[in-house]
């Protein structure tokens, strides 16, 4: 008799456990919950994004990364602040894609770099910029809170450039527009003509063809986690396996093809 007690504790269990929601899970034990448990944020266009393919560039790495390792994963979408956190408290096993910064290394582990933004410059539409020494001591809006990689320190150390602030993007680009600042980053994936479309303020401004930088993105593990610089190890031994097995090689081409498409769903609906 005590067996069959005991099984029918279990589907009990097992009952109560099929009922709670992913990021319940991301706190249960690694042997009931047999996922790893990560977390990225969105509207981060075209490396997360559900209007992106796969819902993004680096979250197709990402997932090609841990199935190399023979390992499956729960993707939770969270607001970039609270899946930052939580990773940082341990509850998640890692988050992605971030930029290097000194302060986050503090908290954090990073990978190898999973992605590059190429980083591009937007200026006033009446202001003809041929070459970046023109902006020396210029006034470079940026959004409160906006985290600056090593690559965007050195130009703005390099030409001087003056810090204004707005709200968010948007609030640059108006500053930009009107004259109260010079100039603003931007995504280099947003800059051709149809793009635009996903911003209409873009419009009131000139996207520098000028290359400015290419800046990476990373896989980042909380320092808190006891195996973190394991989990790194193994990330990175997988990525570069799916590098030089050419599995890396077809997702880039993928999603280049998709940004470089005419019908691409970036300038509709989004």
């Amino acid at each position: 008799m005590g067996r069959y007690i005991v099984v029918g504790l279990i589907t009990i269990f097992l009952s109560a456990y099929s009922s709670f929601g992913i990021g319940q899970q991301a706190n249960l034990p690694s042997q009931l919950n047999k996922k790893i448990a990560l977390t990225t944020g969105s509207n981060y266009y075209p490396y997360v994004d559900p209007k992106a393919m796969n819902n993004g560039w680096s979250v197709s790495i990402v997932e090609a990364v841990f199935q190399q390792m023979g390992k499956q994963v729960d993707i939770d979408i969270l607001p970039w602040q609270r899946g930052y956190k939580w990773t940082a408290d341990g509850h998640y096993a890692g988050t992605f894609p971030y930029v290097y910064t000194e302060q986050r290394a503090e908290s954090f582990i990073y990978s190898n770099p999973i992605n590059l933004i190429p980083v591009r410059i937007y200026t006033n539409k009446n202001k003809v910029v041929k070459s970046l020494t023109e902006l020396q001591e210029a006034r470079l809006c940026l959004p409160y809170g906006y985290s600056l990689s090593r690559e965007q320190r050195e130009l703005i150390e390099k030409y001087q450039l003056v810090i204004h602030n707005a709200t968010n993007a948007g609030g640059c680009v108006l500053q930009v527009a009107k004259g109260w600042s010079d100039l603003g980053f931007i995504n280099g994936y947003l800059e051709s003509e149809k793009n635009t479309e996903l911003f209409e303020s873009l419009r009131k401004v000139n996207i520098l063809q000028i290359p400015v930088a290419n800046v990476p993105l990373f896989y980042i593990v909380s320092r808190q986690l006891k195996n973190a610089q394991q989990q790194i190890d193994q990330f990175n031994e997988a990525l570069e396996q799916i590098e030089q097995s050419g599995i890396r090689w077809e997702i880039d081409q993928r999603f280049e093809t998709f940004l470089s498409a005419p019908e691409s769903i970036i300038g509709s609906g989004y």
